[in-house]
């Protein structure tokens, strides 16, 4: 369990900087960045959808 705790304690600031080098600061490329990301989780879950409705068919 300790290790767990100490593991998340690094990876998850380490992810956080990761971020904010990668995602720019100028606010029209993080909306566009963030339209892209809704757009892909859109298209996912149709796809999710899709697949459920033919199933249960």
């Amino acid at each position: 369990m300790v290790a767990i705790a100490v593991v998340r304690a690094i990876v998850t600031p380490g992810i956080i900087l990761l971020v904010h080098a990668v995602v720019p600061d100028d606010s029209e490329h993080k909306r566009d960045l963030w339209l892209a990301w809704i757009r892909f989780w859109n298209r996912r879950a149709q796809r999710k959808r899709r697949q459920t409705d033919r199933n249960r068919q």
